[in-house]
């Protein structure tokens, strides 16, 4: 089956909490897509309350057919190998076979500047790969591999 047949969607999540710059934080989101897909992002919002009552804004875009492949690609293509490496390295704790979803989380700030640093820590942009059905997680490698997210 093709990578294209295999992906069902990409999804985009960040919060823009209250001494944030909405616009700012979804450029944020939007410097992870290339620039021929950037145009159809369509932004779901909610607002939540935080710990301490404050409002915290989530902003989603669901990327789907073949514009997902091409958001992998190019997240592939900013992608250092030092960054590849680590996402291979820790390729069993982000993929849930059972759900057949990829979990990364993208550092919020270097996105802002144009740039894709996997990072685990809470100013986040997280994205969610979806794959048809759930492949094994060797089948996961291969495709990732396709579109230039692992060496």
């Amino acid at each position: 089956m093709q990578v294209g047949q295999r992906i069902l969607r990409v999804e985009f999540s960040v919060h823009a909490h209250a001494t944030e710059d909405v616009e700012r934080v979804k450029q944020a989101l939007l410097n992870l897509l290339p620039d021929c897909v950037r145009g159809k992002a369509v932004f779901s919002e909610a607002v939540v309350e935080g710990h301490y009552s404050n409002p915290i804004r989530r902003m989603t875009v669901h990327i789907s057919g073949e514009d997902a492949i091409k958001v992998l690609e190019y997240l592939g293509s900013k992608l250092d190998d030092i960054e590849k490496s680590a996402l291979m390295a820790s390729l069993d704790l982000r993929y849930d076979e059972k759900e057949g979803r990829l979990y990364m989380r993208f550092s919020k700030q270097d996105a802002f500047l144009g740039r894709v640093k996997l990072y685990d820590g809470d100013d986040v942009v997280r994205v969610v790969v979806v794959f048809r059905g759930s492949p094994r997680l060797e089948d996961v490698k291969h495709i990732l591999e396709e579109v230039g997210l692992l060496s």
